[in-house]
């Protein structure tokens, strides 16, 4: 199955265990699901997806012997172990969170076992070593020590260098995020905004995702830039390049088309799984490069209202964020966010490599190589930094306005196409 198969397969998925988040949400209600899950529950959600499995496919949900997530299937394959970290499973929607273990409520009432589930350790604990088998297929040997790691939101966030209490973070790749490490489980579900158990399980992590940032910039290329894409294979370069020259010429604004972001379904600052992206006040004056601005204007849109709620909710101001992620390798998208969010991007070094940095990170704490998440930060280096030119910031302020006020306006039009 290609990634195009894939990504239909999920949506398709999506969509269908809708009827299970729905039933969930009647069993336990509002109040009793945020309190004790954290979030409410959408098709997008792993219970709901196993609740639908177990309801439509019960011969492979009752032969499956434990359910894991893909870094933990990689992880049992190395070591033979069945672990995940509580940053994975925090964010299933089977996670008592104030226990910090699996919810017996929600295995019972749902009928649910929790022994299909694998043991949660600290996302810094040595989990064991490599098998006979994985050393020789690794090349490596049976005394190489497999630490347990953390989802890639978290990862980012140590990668990022954003480890101490109150570092926010921005990561801008095919999905976009902004989350911030606190000392306490903050709640905003109004926003599709919550909190998972940090790598450092006495801390958490706030977090505001949304759907499709980069992804959205590969569908323009693979869609509407057959000339780009043939003039950049002629060159040896990355139709990207092509795209952010093009993207430079357009003036801020891109005369005022707005782009929405929101291709692939929505998680933050708007939780809809039935939104859909657009192209807003489109005319015969625009042309390729007022498109392709707009799309990473768009992006920037969007990040800002995640960004200006997750400072509110966790009281915070902060005029720089760390960032990292494939769609800041060029100048002009670390420029137009640092202009419409007005605030100064910090880019780290390595922005394609960060998370996995994060990863070794934590793994150098299981290996006694170093003392605390926190001393991450000093390791962590900024190779370039973009800040707000006021004269831009003035024109994606009046747009940004328009931007927040479309979703509503569209709604009830998304619901009907899309529900």
């Amino acid at each position: 199955m290609c990634i195009r198969d894939r990504r239909k397969a999920i949506i398709w998925l999506d969509n269908r265990a809708e009827e299970e988040a729905e039933d969930i949400l009647t069993e336990f209600g509002v109040e009793e699901l945020i309190d004790h899950v954290g979030g409410l529950p959408s098709g997008k959600d792993a219970v709901c997806k196993i609740l639908w499995l177990k309801r439509n496919e019960p011969e492979i949900y009752e032969h499956a012997y434990k359910i894991l997530d893909v870094k933990d299937f990689l992880v049992y394959k190395m070591t033979g172990e069945f672990v995940t970290d509580y940053t994975c499973a925090s964010v299933r929607g089977n996670f008592d969170m104030a226990k910090k273990t699996w919810s017996e409520l929600i295995a019972e009432k749902l009928d649910l076992p929790i022994d299909k589930y694998p043991e949660i350790k600290s996302s810094l604990e040595p989990v064991g070593y490599l098998t006979s088998y994985a050393a020789d297929r690794m090349g490596l040997t049976t005394k190489t020590l497999v630490v347990n790691g953390a989802g890639d939101v978290p990862a980012a966030a140590v990668g990022a260098g954003a480890t101490r209490v109150g570092d926010p973070h921005l990561y801008i790749g095919s999905s976009a995020w902004v989350a911030a490490t606190v000392d306490r489980r903050i709640m905003d579900p109004e926003h599709g905004m919550g909190s998972i158990v940090f790598v450092d399980p006495y801390k958490w992590l706030f977090i505001a995702e949304m759907e499709s940032a980069g992804e959205d910039y590969k569908w323009l290329a693979e869609t509407l830039m057959d000339k780009e894409r043939e003039e950049a294979e002629k060159k040896g370069i990355s139709v990207y390049e092509i795209m952010d020259k093009l993207a430079e010429k357009a003036e801020p604004g891109s005369k005022n088309l707005i782009f929405l972001p929101w291709m692939y379904g929505e998680r933050a600052p708007i939780p809809d799984i039935y939104v859909r992206g657009a192209f807003i006040n489109l005319s015969l004056d625009h042309r390729k490069e007022h498109i392709i601005r707009a799309v990473l204007e768009g992006i920037a849109y969007n990040i800002r209202w995640i960004t200006d709620i997750v400072e509110e909710d966790i009281g915070k101001k902060t005029r720089y964020l760390p960032s990292l992620g494939g769609l800041l390798l060029g100048d002009i998208c670390g420029q137009i966010l640092a202009d419409v969010t007005r605030r100064t991007i910090g880019c780290v070094k390595d922005k394609l490599g960060a998370v996995g940095k994060g990863a070794a990170a934590m793994a150098m704490i299981g290996y006694g190589r170093l003392k605390r998440i926190e001393d991450v930060h000093e390791l962590v280096s900024v190779d370039k930094e973009f800040t707000p030119i006021e004269e831009n910031s003035r024109i994606y302020d009046e747009l940004y306005s328009v931007f927040k006020d479309l979703y509503e306006r569209l709604a009830d039009v998304y619901s009907t196409l899309n529900g």
